[in-house]
């Protein structure tokens, strides 16, 4: 009987070691930790910390953009589309935010679909709690997308313009972040007069 204990409890932890792996590994494709965007207090874009920087940050031949209206109305929900155009990679992602002329994360993001998804507080991505819906990215499903399709209700109180920052990744799906690159775009909107 002890002879069977041994092998059983090295298998369970084996099974255990392997889970957590994959789970880490496959996390990524379905979306990058939080604050990725390229925007002012962020943390960069997935083209540093030893993450898809094979090639520099804009230097690939996709053009990666965001299409918003010029104005909102305060409290009013706005449609939002971030698209890939010209790009050969397999596999696409990104990650917005919108921050007003002081720097503050404003408004509120809702997915459409299911190729898109609002970063949770507090997960493995790491959103902290007071920048609640004030991500999306794209979701596990969204990486065969080339755009993506999502709503922004616009805050009551903000300092204009407000910017949106997407950073976007155009992959070869190797699935690694080798010869991957990164892309970043802005929009700028104000209050409807």
């Amino acid at each position: 009987m002890r002879i069977l204990k041994k092998p059983v409890f090295y298998l369970v932890v084996n099974v255990i070691f392997c889970s957590l792996l994959a789970n880490t590994v496959l996390a990524w494709s379905g979306g990058p930790p939080a604050y990725r965007t390229g925007a002012p207090n962020d943390s960069g874009t997935c083209n540093a910390d030893d993450c898809h920087n094979s090639y520099s940050l804009d230097s690939g031949n996709a053009i990666f953009s965001i299409n918003a209206p010029n104005t909102y109305t305060k409290g009013k929900t706005v449609k939002i589309k971030v698209s890939f155009a010209n790009s050969i990679g397999k596999l696409h992602g990104f990650e917005m935010t919108a921050v007003d002329a002081n720097g503050k994360r404003v408004g509120a993001f809702k997915k459409i679909g299911n190729t898109n998804q609002v970063i949770p507080a507090n997960d493995y991505r790491g959103l902290q709690n007071s920048d609640k819906k004030k991500y999306i990215q794209h979701t596990f499903k969204g990486t065969k997308k080339k755009r993506w399709k999502f709503s922004w209700k616009a805050p009551m109180n903000a300092a204009d313009p407000i910017t949106f920052y997407a950073a976007g990744s155009e992959a070869n799906g190797d699935s690694t972040a080798n010869n991957d690159y990164i892309y970043t775009t802005t929009k700028e909107i104000n209050v409807k007069p």
